[in-house]
């Protein structure tokens, strides 16, 4: 059929005009994600996913002890830290990837066998991306064959991200046994030999009594120790990880008489050693593992009489750190934020604690950020981010401090500062920044 040039000019009209929408659309959303596509991706690419990942959501499980054993159960604030991170990254930041972070918490007691049934439930009911910051070296003990190798087959290629431990027994940088296993605090040993090295510079030809707790937590702690210390080691007493009471552990290093007091143990028997040096006017040189926060120990062993006499009667032991200090860096910008972040999304109060849960949540952040760059955010993309990472540093880290971690070296953070407590329960640094690789 012939139409009239004028209905024809006006059919071109309308195909140039439809064409000229089409180009101003395509303009308009230019870099913005299509469905099923995130920011930082490639576009048009999928982000391809397994477990644990929704259009909306990512889930993440951790273990740690909220009740029970009463020295673990005093690291519950590292959840709530973690949490409160976690919510404000979803309200601030929308998320991950444009989904919401859901972490799932487990109380597991400290206990190995009930650390075991959780991460079960966690990996099979709740079907979990991966596990970050699980606390407690013997609850990990507990877990940490099942997590690699849910079926026990031997085959390791269907484990979990079992990211960023809450615990530096030396045995988790093992990629060839663990290969999903990642610690994230400097391991026991080399703190032990760092603060020997202390213990030869500042203390030359002293003796030193040690008290320890008895498994990988506590031993690893000894022996870094013993490995390099020079003075004369003149008694060791381990104690149980279920112990509540250690007065005889106690009365016999004292009966030793060492000039140096060396505490590998958990915050509540640190604060019971505290309470019966007091008790018993004995006032050795104390050295303490940085798993005893300033905060907690002065607290408990300042009791009723507040933690500013708790702050007085630990003042002059000698430890390590990594992160900023809630007492001398209360004004740093970081700190300040961190404040917000904890009293505004977890209704608590900042603490060493706090700025550890924190830390941890921002390297968890930082690695899902990798996964969903490379469009892989299935439990093995996650572990490969997590390898990937190289340099990484927080503004909650003190200087010289940073994450960098390899297929083979599954040890986050790898560098400690030594420091010694304040009367006013600061952290005054020793020397360097201290490398434990």
């Amino acid at each position: 059929m012939n139409l009239p040039k004028r209905a024809l000019w006006l059919v071109a009209l309308v195909a140039m005009l439809a064409l000229i929408v089409a180009a101003a659309c395509e303009d308009e959303g230019e870099g913005e994600p299509t469905p099923g596509q995130t920011e930082g991706q490639t576009p048009g690419a999928e982000l391809e996913t397994d477990h644990g990942v929704t259009d909306t959501e990512i889930k993440l499980g951790m273990t740690l002890a909220q009740s029970g054993n009463p020295s673990a159960a005093g690291y519950v604030t590292i959840s709530t830290a973690l949490k409160a991170y976690f919510d404000k990254v979803n309200t601030e930041d929308g998320g991950v990837c444009n989904r919401q972070i859901n972490l799932i918490l487990e109380d597991d007691q400290y206990d190995p066998a009930l650390s075991l049934d959780l991460a079960t439930k966690l990996a099979t009911q709740d079907d979990v991306l991966a596990f970050v910051g699980n606390l407690g070296t013997p609850a990990v003990t507990g877990q940490v064959d099942y997590i690699n190798d849910p079926n026990l087959d031997g085959d390791t290629s269907d484990g979990i991200p079992h990211l960023y431990l809450s615990t530096g027994a030396a045995k988790w940088n093992d990629p060839e046994q663990w290969p999903w296993t990642i610690g994230y605090i400097p391991d026991y040993v080399s703190e032990g030999r760092i603060l020997g090295a202390v213990a030869n510079e500042r203390f030359p030809g002293q003796t030193v009594g040690i008290l320890y707790q008895n498994d990988d937590f506590g031993e690893d702690g000894r022996e870094g120790f013993k490995s390099v210390f020079e003075g004369e080691v003149v008694i060791e007493q381990p104690y149980e990880a279920t112990a509540t009471e250690i007065t005889s552990e106690l009365a016999n290093i004292r009966d030793a008489n060492p000039d140096i007091l060396y505490l590998y143990s958990l915050p509540l028997i640190t604060a019971q050693a505290f309470q019966y040096m007091q008790q018993n006017d004995w006032h050795p040189q104390v050295f303490w593992g940085y798993v005893n926060a300033p905060a907690l120990v002065g607290a408990i062993v300042g009791g009723e009489e507040g933690v500013e006499v708790g702050y007085q009667r630990i003042a002059g032991t000698i430890s390590t750190n990594y992160l900023l200090d809630p007492v001398a860096d209360a004004e740093n910008p970081a700190f300040v934020e961190h404040t917000r972040i904890m009293q505004e999304y977890g209704d608590i109060e900042p603490t060493a604690l706090t700025v550890y849960g924190q830390s941890l949540g921002e390297l968890m952040v930082h690695t899902l950020e990798i996964a969903c760059e490379n469009g892989d955010m299935t439990r093995a993309g996650v572990l490969a981010a997590a390898e990937s990472i190289q340099g990484y540093t927080s503004d909650l880290y003190l200087p010289g401090i940073e994450v960098n971690i390899s297929p083979d070296d599954h040890f986050a953070i790898q560098t400690l500062q030594p420091v010694q407590v304040q009367e006013d329960g600061s952290l005054q640094a020793l020397g360097e920044p201290q490398s434990t690789e």
